[in-house]
Order: structure tokens, then sequence, then C-alpha cells
């Protein structure tokens, strides 16, 4: 019985050698777990788009030379409209009823020249380096 007992503890401390240590590669060794690995790539910036801003106007179209019929805004005279005689027929059809019209000075502490409210016709002329100031109806030079 003393041979069986030490056959037993001998296998014991074999089992246990074995569990703690692992076997030379090739020994049929399990096959290794394949390890898992994230990579997180950082995304490209997005590209840069500029857009060109919009020309500033003052509400009507910019012309090349004077105009020579206008409607309601302040225009100087040689500049945005050439110097002349101008005429309205009257009212903007679907306005308040009225034209106004008035010759500015540039300077100075009294600006206006000369100036009408009207419910018909009117007619004035403009001269160079002046302003021209409408509301409610168009001029046509001439």
């Amino acid at each position: 019985m003393a041979g069986l007992a030490v056959a037993l503890t001998l296998g014991a401390g074999v089992g246990v050698v074995a569990a703690t240590h692992p076997r030379a590669p090739g020994a049929g060794a399990a096959p290794a777990v394949p390890a898992t690995v994230t990579v997180t790539a950082e995304a490209a910036p997005a590209p840069t788009v500029t857009i060109p801003a919009p020309p500033v106007t003052s509400g009507r179209a910019a012309a090349a030379t004077p105009a020579d019929r206008f409607a309601d805004g302040t225009y100087l005279v040689g500049t945005d409209v050439e110097a002349g005689s101008y005429r309205s027929p009257g009212p903007a059809p679907g306005g308040n009823g009225h034209c106004y019209w008035a010759r500015l000075r540039a300077v100075g502490a009294s600006k206006i020249v000369a100036d009408q409210l009207t419910t018909g016709a009117a007619r004035f002329t403009a001269r160079k380096g002046e302003y021209v100031q409408v509301a409610g109806c168009e001029f046509t030079r001439g």
C-alpha cells in the first residue's frame, strides 16, 4: 500500500507541474488565440470652400455711364445721372399719388436749391455737381 500512496503522490505532483509550466513550442501546445486590435483613424479634414461675398450696392443698378432715366433715390448729377432737363408724367401707378423732386447742393447750410411736390406732371433742370432727389415718380431726360 505504501507503493500505491507514493505513486498517487508522484502522479499528482507531475500533474501540478505540467499545469503551471507551459510546454515548449511545437510540443503539442494549444494554438494561440488571435489578439483583437482596434485602430481608430482620424478623419481627413473637410475641404475649405470659399464663397465670395456679394457686392455692396445702394439698391439701384450701377451704371457705367450716367443714366438719363431714374426713379426713387438720390443721385449725383454728372456721375449717377446726366445733367440736363428732366420730365415726369406724374406719380407712379400704385404709389401714394404724389411726385417729389429736389435739386440739392453738395455742401452748404441750406442744401435745397429747388423742389416740388405735385400730383401731376413735373419738370426740372439738373446741373452737374448738384444732387437730385426723387420720390414717387420716374423722370426721363429730354
